[in-house]
């Protein structure tokens, strides 16, 4: 009788170990088939190619025969181990204590990752304090101000120097002092001289000087700068002034509301506006009030974590950061970063964001969340729209790249939020203004 062993040792909560044993009747024709395999394809002396007895080539052959048996059979036989045991691998196994021998029982350890063992918290009835989400009347000023700003013109200045106030048009070449960083080159740059997010040090080298003129000066970048590739440092600038102009802005008024778009007054336009804010901070609120829930029931449940997953989380992180100094038009190799403590320092977080996944996923799961092909046609439709792309083409992509998969975690796991804060109970704090 073909007999598979398989002894289950729980090493943690998320690591454990098989001894599988396989009898010798159940490997052997196995074995036998590789030989087979060597003895059709191996020129052995003496005797014409696939002739030579199959001894022969077992013992010129032997030690191939055997890894290539071993790779095949210690594959085969730890899958029907894990499915025989219902267990889901998280990672690939480690293979230890192969015992393999002519005639007698085949036999090893594998050691892998799995989900770990928990027992899910109460998350009916959790509460939370409501998010404010009241839209103040200087929020929606601010946001009618930004859009005035994006309908400024700019005006030519040709009979004066610049001065503070104005917008210089430059082109300027940046030199680090510091060894081993690329310069700086841009052009048609508008430079606000005396502006909050201007450095003085330009306003003073450019106020006073003439379309035309060139000036040479350094600025020296403090270390809380926004901008990582320039926080820190020194650079020398060559800036020339091609140009001066004065920003002027248009009148908000029921005219301005109707060039802005499909508004008939500035009062419609301020309504649409608050309307935008509101539909903004409640969905920021809800996202606040699930984080907080979900943060809830992970302090109030402990189990270990699986290794594999914090790695990967850890790439991720390490990935988004490089995406975000890329989009500050900084190489992460010119900044000469610890890479190594930028993982110890991102571990923490990784293993809390872990948690988070796992203990959605299980939550999920118990209340049998499913996501149907619709929504993820939905979701592709969405993100086609927000890229100008068509349909079929994201569509493509995201099945190449395994994005589907994730997809449908990501509803899920959207779904599931929505769900806890359901459940919840949400406690308006005293003295609370809610958005009607």
């Amino acid at each position: 009788m073909n007999v598979l062993k398989v002894e289950v040792s729980l090493l943690s909560s998320c690591r454990t170990e098989l001894g599988i044993e396989v009898e010798a009747e159940r490997w052997q024709p196995e074995y036998q088939a590789v030989s087979q395999k060597y003895l059709r394809q191996a020129r052995v002396p003496g005797f014409r190619p696939g002739r030579a007895p199959l001894p022969i080539v077992q013992r010129r052959f032997g030690d191939s025969i055997r890894a290539d048996f071993l790779e095949a059979a210690v594959r085969k036989y730890f899958k029907e181990a894990v499915e025989s045991e219902s267990l889901t691998p998280l990672s690939l196994p480690k293979i230890a204590d192969v015992d393999f021998a002519p005639g007698q029982p085949f036999s090893f350890k594998a050691t892998f990752e799995v989900p770990p063992a928990l027992e899910l918290p109460n998350y009916q009835g959790l509460e939370v304090e409501q998010v404010p989400t009241e839209v103040k009347d200087e929020e929606v000023e601010a946001v009618l101000e930004q859009v005035q700003e994006q309908s400024a013109e700019y005006s030519p200045v040709e009979d004066r120097p610049a001065r503070a106030g104005d917008h210089a048009v430059i082109s300027l070449e940046g030199k680090y002092s510091a060894a081993g960083r690329e310069d700086i080159r841009d052009d048609d740059v508008y430079c606000e001289l005396g502006g909050k997010d201007t450095p003085q040090e330009f306003t003073d080298n450019l106020s006073g000087a003439q379309s035309g003129e060139t000036r040479t000066f350094g600025v020296t970048y403090g270390d809380d700068h926004p901008n990582r590739g320039l926080a820190g440092q020194e650079l020398n600038y060559r800036v020339e002034l091609k140009a001066i102009k004065q920003k002027r802005l248009p009148e908000l008024n029921d005219e301005f509301a109707r060039n802005a778009g499909d508004y008939t007054s500035l009062e419609d336009l301020r309504s649409k506006v608050r309307a935008d804010c509101v539909e903004r901070k409640e969905k920021s609120a809800r996202s606040e009030m699930q984080s907080r829930l979900v943060d809830r029931l992970v302090e109030d449940t402990s189990f270990d974590v699986p290794e594999v997953l914090v790695e990967e989380q850890l790439e991720v992180r390490l990935k988004d950061t490089v995406q975000a100094l890329m989009m500050q038009g900084v190489h992460p190799n010119t900044l000469k970063l610890d890479w190594k403590q930028f993982r110890e320092q991102q571990r923490e977080k990784a293993v809390l964001d872990v948690k988070r996944a796992i203990l959605l996923e299980r939550i999920a799961e118990t209340e049998q969340l499913t996501v149907s092909d619709d929504e993820v046609e939905e979701e592709i439709a969405r993100i086609a729209r927000g890229a100008d792309q068509p349909i079929e083409a994201v569509r493509s992509r995201l099945t190449k790249e395994g994005g589907v998969a994730r997809m449908k975690n990501t509803i899920r796991n959207r779904k599931c939020l929505d769900l806890i804060l359901r459940l919840a109970s949400v406690k308006t704090p005293p003295g609370l203004i809610v958005q009607p």
